[in-house]
């Protein structure tokens, strides 16, 4: 649905579809966009009288998503249940030994772009109940989905973004390697299952590097999506000035949509309590861009 509204009602998480009068600011004026970022809806709310909006990819006056929830929610099951089959299809050829390029996964990283533009909240709802058996997928495809809003918040370039929702999509690709039972198991893990798990960024970046074409973006997100800005992390315990931006990012989306999941074995936190939770973990995260992430989750109503 189309709304005029004020300049002064202008906020971030608004679809604008047009802005009354000439306006002359590049981003701004060249295309329908989704307003996420604060500073933006300042610029609107100084210049302008008036905006158009569309409630059925952003949020209303009322600060709540419009739309309809379950027409939403439908296509975005619908997405979901296609991207796993073409992931499970991409990954069962690296298990068999047998190539894979940045463009077999390309129809998923449109279809999940497409989709968390659309309505991120129902998106990353959809996302958060994870089977056993679609756990790895799903993870995949939900922390890619959080690569490519978090990067768009940051006003990142729409190449690195979309390289980011790939980083995303095969940040995991090690675990192929790790036996079932371990990756599922519900109790603690022993040393040595320990040490299997935290072998998966070395092994995935292996995998990975023997693929013809591979973006060293995606490379980097594999082998260094755990390391620590305090120099605690693995596999390698880089320095805070040795952990890209990009792995940054992945650090954050990966650890928020593993607490934030339903699993059969335990209830999943709220998104305020992730947030809080990983705020307080000193060492961990980049601080600044946390913050950032926090604001991005705020701007889409994400719960």
């Amino acid at each position: 649905m189309l709304k005029r509204v004020e300049a002064r009602q202008v906020r971030t998480g608004m679809f604008v579809e047009a802005i009354e009068g000439a306006w002359q600011d590049p981003f701004l004026s060249k295309r329908r966009f989704l307003l996420r970022r604060e500073i933006d809806a300042q610029k609107l709310r100084k210049s302008m009288t008036g905006v158009i909006i569309n409630t059925s990819r952003g949020l209303d006056i009322d600060g709540l998503p419009g739309g309809n929830i379950e027409i939403d929610t439908k296509a975005a099951r619908e997405t979901i249940q296609k991207s796993m089959q073409v992931l499970e299809s991409v990954f069962g050829r690296l298990q068999h030994g047998d190539g894979i390029s940045v463009d077999q996964v390309a129809p998923v990283i449109s279809s999940v772009s497409k989709s968390i533009d659309q309505n991120p909240t129902v998106f990353l709802s959809v996302t958060r109940l994870k089977s056993k058996d679609e756990a790895t997928f799903l993870h995949s495809i939900s922390v890619s989905a959080l690569m490519i809003l978090f990067s768009r918040h940051l006003g990142l370039d729409e190449t690195t973004v979309q390289m980011l929702g790939t980083a995303g999509l095969l940040h995991d690709v090690g675990k192929l390697e790790i036996p079932l039972e371990i990756l599922n198991k519900e109790g603690p893990l022993d040393e040595d299952e320990i040490k299997m798990i935290r072998d998966h960024p070395e092994k995935g970046h292996a995998i990975l590097s023997r693929q013809e074409g591979m973006s060293e973006i995606v490379l980097d997100v594999c082998l260094n999506h755990h390391e620590r800005i305090d120099g605690k992390g693995y596999p390698r315990k880089l320095s805070e000035a040795q952990v890209s931006l990009h792995a940054r990012i992945a650090a954050i989306c990966d650890v928020y949509d593993a607490i934030t999941s339903v699993r059969p074995y335990r209830a999943p936190w709220s998104a305020s309590q992730a947030l809080k939770w990983m705020l307080g973990n000193e060492g961990h995260f980049d601080r600044r861009l946390l913050k950032k992430f926090a604001l991005c989750l705020s701007v889409v109503a994400v719960a």
